[in-house]
């Protein structure tokens, strides 16, 4: 019997490895071995799956997330043995292109729980044969498998395999828990999903993601926003296409909560009571630990300091502070009244501007505020707004002149009005030049709730009015004060880059949402703005222009932001000689050997077979689209591919008319490979 397994293992795996319980590939290696040697009637034990994986490779967990497929094992079993299910480990999230899965990296370790029947004969080999499938994924994805045989003694007493029990042990040491401590619930209300975990320790949680294993109960895309209150959390999230239909039943999952995790079922019902549960994360005022915001605080200071640097603001406070101080040296009463006046002229303006700030975000509560970077119109303003700023640091755009006038009115009228209104304009007037401080200010609180929000702008404004009011406590820094120059003009020219660089990463982030026709929208947006600016320093017919200008730029991104980038393609079914008769009759052949599974066949049909440009080129080529699935085992799709050189999906190839071999494009494309290999001849 030994002879015929070894011959077996020989036969299977080509020679190596030796053992029948290890299985070589060109990207893993696994081997499935018994936690005992010799195992008792009546006694459990375990069997353990082991994993190498090839570097940079993944495989999968029970839910793989938005591909991929889980490791499944198939067991003929000893007369007296009975298998459970496989025990899997608490998985990680893989992120590809738009695409987020669930899986192992480097490692993989599985065990299954086997049990010995109370009358098993005693002094026998129990042989044990499994077949094991999986699939692993780069740039490519390759379904993998390995048939595997181990043997076990029966005996007296249970005797642990060294190397193996502590193997087991140390993997099941790792897996998710039960606790029955902690309650559960969760909500749907539109496109907010909500899991709600209550229980001892739990409020104080950093970080938490919940993996159900139901592959349709979350979009796995989206990230989980954690809210907290006094009895534990909520994760925000948006429902799949499962849970969009309606929370109709338990969900069993993994809560991973940093370097513990918790098997439990989530059930369905009215969110758990003081679990944050009423408040979206980035509205509630806890939404910032103490050191945050302390650090957040200490910022808008420092920024509220250097925003008296500016252009078009040391001027009018610096020859302010002369002012007064010059005409009242002799009453210092008198200047320290004006320097609070100035101050809480100054703070007053911020903190007007702080809550005209949060009614703007209370509108925006409808769509689910907290979200603001997953929804693309508002990345598109927050880009062009930074775009913006950044124009006027350079000194291409100016507003407040005339205000500037009336401010010099007011602030010059002496006494307690003047010093007052001194702090309001120069706040109101000055504020197209305090972009550096203004803008990423705006940019923080936009994520916060309505009390962190004004804590910050009240910080703003005490930072802005600081030096000014010291002066009037303590005159004799006036010699301090730097001269005006050049040097501020080209400090706050400096300044624009910070500005254009963060509006480059929002148009970054914005390619992954509304792809290539929305990034072109916002860039074809900000040249128009641009030219409405340069426009605008002409004659009438040059202000006409600006203005039409801007009404382009508002249609521009209306079309490019709202408009369907869907696909026209419309597939055929790949069959072995398809492409040749389609070939024969004239047609360009598109042959696309994909997978549900395969994460880099989804990234690919996302980014470049979806668009409109794709669409017109296969119609301006006159080319056919064939679709080879292998979800499902295909024997002749697999040996398209192997005769392609080829062990797995996705493999991409374009017939021309009269050439005898296809052109083999890339495993990761692009639209422009792909209008160019149907256009090429």
């Amino acid at each position: 019997m030994r002879v015929l397994l070894a011959l077996f293992a020989l036969l299977t795996f080509g020679g190596a490895p030796a053992l029948a319980s290890t299985a070589t590939t060109e990207n893993a290696t696994a081997q499935l071995e018994a936690d005992v040697t010799t195992i008792a009637p009546g006694d459990s034990f375990n069997a353990v799956l082991k994993m190498d994986l090839r570097e940079h490779w993944h495989t999968y967990w029970i839910n793989p997330g938005d591909a991929g497929e889980p490791t499944r094992i198939h067991w003929t079993l000893p007369t007296g043995i009975t298998a459970g299910d496989i025990q899997w480990p608490v998985p990680q999230t893989i992120a590809l292109g738009p695409l987020v899965n669930y899986g192992y990296e480097d490692e993989a370790i599985y065990t299954v729980p086997l049990h010995a029947a109370a009358d098993l004969a005693l002094g026998q080999t129990l042989t044990f044969a499994a077949h094991a499938t999986w699939l692993i994924c780069e740039d490519i994805c390759i379904p993998e498998e390995g048939h595997f045989t181990f043997t076990v003694q029966t005996g007296e007493t249970t005797t642990p395999n060294s190397k193996w029990h502590e193997t087991a042990q140390d993997a099941l040491a790792k897996m998710a828990a039960p606790d029955s401590s902690i309650q559960t619930g969760a909500s749907l209300k539109g496109e907010t999903l909500t899991y709600s975990f209550a229980g001892p320790g739990l409020k104080n949680v950093k970080t938490a993601y919940f993996f159900p294993i139901d592959t349709g109960a979350v979009r796995h895309a989206e990230p989980q926003l954690l809210s907290r209150g006094p009895e534990g959390f909520t994760l925000w999230t948006k429902p799949g296409y499962r849970a969009k239909k309606g929370l109709n039943g338990p969900i069993e999952g993994v809560l991973a909560l940093g370097d513990k995790a918790v098997s439990l079922t989530v059930h369905p019902g009215v969110a758990l009571a003081g679990t944050g549960a009423d408040t979206m994360p980035g509205t509630e005022p806890e939404a910032q630990s103490g050191a945050a915001l302390i650090q957040a605080l200490l910022f808008a200071f420092i920024g509220g300091v250097i925003l008296n640097l500016m252009p078009c603001v040391f001027p009018v406070l610096s020859m302010k502070a002369m002012g007064f101080v010059t005409r009242a040296h002799d009453e210092a009463s008198e200047i320290r009244r004006h320097g609070i006046l100035f101050l809480a002229g100054v703070l007053i303006s911020f903190m007007a501007l702080g809550g005209l700030l949060i009614a703007l975000k209370a509108s925006g509560q409808q769509i689910g505020w907290g979200f603001q970077l997953q929804f693309p119109p508002f990345v598109a303003a927050l880009a062009l707004l930074f775009f913006i700023l950044g124009l006027m640091l350079l000194g291409f755009m100016h507003f407040g002149e005339r205000m500037m006038g009336l401010g010099s009115e007011l602030a010059g009228a002496g006494g307690n009005t003047g010093a007052f209104f001194t702090g309001v304009l120069a706040v109101v007037v000055a504020s197209p030049c305090t972009a550096p401080a203004m803008g990423w200010a705006l940019g923080y609180t936009l994520t916060q709730g309505p009390g962190i929000t004004m804590a910050v702008f009240a910080a703003l404004g005490l930072g802005f009015g600081a030096p000014f009011f010291a002066l009037s406590f303590f005159p004799a820094l006036l010699r301090l004060l730097p001269k005006p120059g050049d040097w501020m003009v080209r400090f706050g020219q400096l300044m624009a880059f910070p500005m254009f660089a963060a509006a480059v990463w929002l148009v970054w982030v914005l390619d992954g949402q509304a792809g290539s026709i929305g990034v072109a929208a916002v860039l074809a947006a900000m040249v128009l703005i641009a030219f409405a600016v340069w426009a605008a320093k002409g004659e009438r017919a040059g202000k006409i222009s600006a203005v039409i200008a801007l009404i382009a730029t508002l249609w521009v991104l209306w079309s490019g932001l709202n408009g369907k980038d869907a696909s026209a393609l419309e597939p055929q079914v790949w069959a072995p000689g398809r492409a040749v008769e389609l070939q024969a009759e004239g047609h360009v052949v598109f042959v696309d050997f994909t997978a549900s599974w395969c994460v880099t066949c989804q990234v690919n049909e996302r980014l470049a077979l979806s668009s409109k440009k794709v669409s017109r080129a296969f119609k301006k080529a006159n080319a056919v689209y064939l679709v080879g699935d292998w979800t499902n085992r295909n024997d002749d799709i697999a040996r398209e591919l192997a005769r392609h050189g080829r062990a797995g999906v996705p493999l991409y190839l374009v017939y021309h008319p009269g050439v005898t071999q296809p052109q083999i494009l890339p495993q990761l494309l692009t639209e422009g490979m792909v209008i160019d290999a149907l256009m090429a001849r």
